[in-house]
C-alpha cells in the first residue's frame, strides 16, 4: 500500500469518525477539525451554518463538510477576511488594496464587502463603499445590517480601533471607535452571539472585547479568535493556522476551547 493510499484511508476514517459523532445542526464531538489542503495565505475567519464550514484565507475561500473535507473552493483577489453566510450567500469583508498599501490606509482605500454563492462560492456582487478604511472583519445583524471592523488607520490613536455600522445597501449608519485597545493591527473577526458582539484582535495571548447591542463594552477576555471564532451552543471553537514544513503555504484547523467564565 502506498503512503498516499494510507493517508487517504486515514482521512476517510477521520471523516467517518467526525460524522459518526455529529448531531444534526451541531459541530462534531471532536477536539479539532483540520482543513484539507494548504493555502497561499493564512486563515482569516471561519463560519459554521449548521451543516458546513466556510473558511476565509487571504487568497482563497473554502467550503467543507464538518470533517474539513473540501466541498467547494475559489481563489479570490484582494485580502479576504471576516465572513458570514446568510440566505444562501456568503458575505466577506475584503481589504481590496491590502497588497498595494504597504499596510497603510491610503485615501483610495475603501471598505469593501464581496458576496458569493454559498453553494459554489461564485462571486455574485462587489460592494465598494465610500468609507475610507481597510476592511478586516464582518458580522451580520439580525435586521440584515452589517458591522465591519477595520485594520487600524493612521487617523486614530494606536490604542484605538474602529468599526462601522452599515445598512442593507452598504451605506454608513454610524462609525464607532473603541478606546484602550493596544493591539497590533485592528479588529480581525467579529461574531454576534447570544445578543453580544465579540471583537477579536491580535495581541499576546489573544484579546476579545465583548460589546452589548448598543456597542458598549461589557467584558474583555484572553481568547484568541483572530483566525476565526465559532459558537455552537455552549461550545467555542477558534481558528488556528500555521506555515507548512517548507514555509511556503499555510495549513489550518478549528480547535475546541474551554472559554473563560462570562465569555
Amino acid at each position: 500500500m502506498t503512503m498516499r493510499s494510507v493517508a487517504a484511508k486515514a482521512l476517510s476514517a477521520f471523516a467517518a469518525a467526525c460524522m459518526a459523532h455529529a448531531v444534526a445542526g451541531a459541530m462534531p464531538d471532536v477536539s479539532e477539525i483540520a482543513l484539507e489542503g494548504a493555502y497561499a495565505g493564512h486563515l482569516q475567519d471561519v463560519w459554521f451554518d449548521g451543516e458546513s464550514l466556510y473558511w476565509a484565507h487571504t487568497l482563497d475561500l473554502v467550503k467543507t463538510d464538518l470533517s474539513g473535507k473540501i466541498l467547494a473552493k475559489a481563489s479570490v483577489d484582494g485580502h479576504h477576511a471576516g465572513l458570514q453566510k446568510k440566505d444562501g450567500k456568503v458575505y466577506v469583508a475584503v481589504c481590496a488594496m491590502q497588497n498595494k498599501t504597504g499596510g497603510k490606509t491610503l485615501p483610495e482605500s475603501r471598505v469593501t464587502v464581496n458576496v458569493y454563492d454559498a453553494a459554489t462560492l461564485k462571486l455574485l456582487e462587489e460592494h465598494v463603499t465610500d468609507i475610507n478604511d481597510r476592511s478586516g472583519s464582518l458580522a451580520i445583524l439580525d435586521d440584515g445590517t452589517f458591522l465591519v471592523g477595520c485594520l487600524r488607520p493612521q487617523d486614530i490613536e494606536k490604542t484605538q480601533v474602529r468599526f462601522h455600522h452599515l445598512d442593507k445597501d452598504f451605506k454608513l449608519i454610524k462609525s464607532y471607535v473603541l478606546d484602550d485597545v493596544p493591539v497590533k493591527l485592528g479588529i480581525e473577526t467579529i461574531k454576534l452571539h447570544d445578543g453580544h458582539f465579540y471583537l477579536n484582535h491580535y495581541a499576546d495571548g489573544g484579546l476579545c472585547v465583548k460589546l452589548d447591542r448598543n456597542f458598549r463594552e461589557v467584558g474583555r477576555y484572553r481568547v484568541d479568535g483572530t483566525c476565526g471564532l465559532v459558537f455552537d451552543g455552549g461550545s467555542v471553537w477558534v481558528g488556528r493556522t500555521r506555515k507548512t514544513a517548507d514555509k511556503k503555504r499555510y495549513e489550518s484547523s478549528l480547535k475546541r476551547i474551554a472559554p473563560p467564565a462570562g465569555f
